[in-house]
């Protein structure tokens, strides 16, 4: 009787854990959640998107360093810092009086120099002018004497003359010959004078000159100009503050061209090959965060960047969207690129497409009034979007958790 009683505690034992067994998997199926929501299969076009952390940068040559290059005590500072300047506009002058009397001294040099060449050039033509007319009498003189000599040759022979006047006479046409002669030599040696004393003139004109240029430039060094456009965003001297030009000339300001602004990104090296020069992107920065601003890529630099055993390559790019009053140097920019675009494609919300522990994308989709668990190749995913490859067509309806 006892026997009886445990084989029956026994085989209901066994019928419970059967029965439970059996209501396990139904359960679990009836608890497995469901999505709430709903979304019809559209299609679309859908972007291939990139996105990087960037900052603000001026561009070359819009952020500059004013210094001096000459040294001397800062009589005059003419800016502060926040201060709009603009080019060539005075922000300094160093002291300079022994650079104004060089100058001086240089234009008195030079106008000595100057003097003297007009000198030449007025005396030696008037010398060689008087020469040729001294040459040119002495010339008519001994054609007369010429002619002359021919007469008394032929009177001599016809018996007319004696001998000692034609010897007479041609010993006077030698001498005018001879002295022709010395006074053409002396026109060709004052002619040389002339060249060698004009070339001189020429020459310590020409250096006096650059010796005026050459003070007048050292002078210009102490007046301080900016050379762009822009605000003063730093400044490092001060007015009675003595500065020192070595080889880097002393900084008096920094000045930013705010106008002239880029976008610097840093690309994953995973993603560079998918950017190239002329793409389209969008950024936004702390600042405005409500406010997109549009870019183009300009450039990839060639070097890599290391970071945490991380490459990333410098990219950069033009700000499209006017900016002035909003973005500033080394503002941090949130940066998405647009690398590729698809149209007409298949598409679902992010929220659609779950992934199933095998790593397999599926959708739940609704056909009448139960769940159909169907699974999916997916593609890009951007904006909210997913597209879908394989696995659902246009009008379907899916479940959105």
């Amino acid at each position: 009787m006892e026997f009886k009683k445990i084989h029956l505690w026994l085989l209901s034992l066994s019928l419970i854990i059967l029965l439970l067994g059996c209501k396990n998997p139904k359960d679990k199926k009836a608890k497995e959640p469901l999505p709430q929501k709903t979304a019809s299969v559209e299609k679309g076009e859908i972007y291939l998107e990139v996105s990087a952390t960037g900052a603000v940068k001026p561009q070359v040559g819009a952020q500059v360093k004013v210094g001096a290059r000459i040294s001397g005590r800062v009589e005059s500072l003419f800016v502060r810092q926040g201060d709009f300047v603009k080019n060539k506009q005075l922000i300094a002058i160093i002291e300079h009086k022994d650079l104004k009397n060089q100058v001086e001294r240089y234009e008195f040099d030079y106008k000595q120099a100057l003097s003297q060449l007009e000198k030449i050039k007025m005396v030696y033509p008037e010398k060689i002018r008087s020469q040729q007319k001294t040459i040119q009498a002495l010339q008519r003189e001994l054609n007369q004497l010429e002619r002359d000599y021919q007469r008394f040759l032929n009177l001599h022979k016809e018996g007319l003359i004696s001998k000692t006047e034609l010897e007479r006479l041609d010993k006077d046409r030698e001498v005018k010959l001879n002295q022709l002669e010395a006074e053409k030599y002396q026109l060709r040696a004052l002619e040389a004078e002339f060249e060698k004393e004009l070339e001189r003139a020429k020459a310590q004109l020409e250096a006096s000159k650059r010796q005026l240029e050459e003070a007048r430039v050292r002078l210009n060094y102490a007046f301080v100009y900016s050379p762009i456009n822009g605000y003063v965003s730093e400044v490092t001297t001060q007015q009675g503050e003595t500065v020192v030009a070595g080889l880097n000339a002393p900084t008096f300001i920094t000045v930013i061209d705010l106008s002239r602004l880029e976008i610097h990104c840093y690309i994953d090296e995973t993603d560079i090959g998918k950017i190239k020069p002329g793409m389209e992107a969008y950024f936004r920065v702390d600042s405005f965060p409500d406010k997109i601003f549009k870019a183009r890529v300009r450039t990839i630099y060639p070097g890599a960047i290391i970071k945490n055993n991380v490459v990333f390559y410098d990219t950069v790019l033009d700000i499209l969207t006017p900016y002035e009053n909003y973005l500033r140097p080394e503002m941090t920019a949130q940066v998405t690129i647009i690398a590729g675009k698809k149209d007409d494609v298949i598409l679902v919300p992010s929220g659609a497409v779950k992934i199933d522990p095998q790593g397999k994308s599926y959708v739940m989709v609704k056909i009448g009034e139960k769940w159909e668990k169907r699974f999916v190749k997916t593609g890009w995913e951007s904006r909210g979007k997913i597209e879908v490859l394989e696995g659902l067509s246009q009008g379907e309806t899916v479940g959105v958790w």
